[in-house]
């Protein structure tokens, strides 16, 4: 588990944070990680590895190429739905 913040530093913290918010939030609707606020944190996000991101991880360059079926659906069902 780590931070925004902590992944910023480590990987590229001589740019804006935003450039490490894009692919945060790209690996999470490939459905490899995905995060948690902690309220008692100041709302800090923590980014953590789903199963899938685990278990891609897990075989390497050989890792075969397909896609769980995401129950990430809710997620989006609201933008389907009319409003008022």
């Amino acid at each position: 588990m780590t931070t925004t913040a902590q992944m910023h530093h480590i990987n590229s913290p001589e740019v804006r944070i935003e450039q490490t918010r894009r692919p945060l939030a790209k690996l999470r609707r490939e459905g490899l990680i995905d995060r948690i606020t902690l309220p008692q944190a100041g709302r800090t996000r923590v980014w953590h590895s789903t199963q899938y991101g685990a278990q891609l991880a897990g075989h390497g360059p050989t890792a075969p190429i397909w896609r769980p079926v995401h129950d990430t659906d809710h997620r989006v069902d609201w933008m389907h739905t009319r409003h008022l």
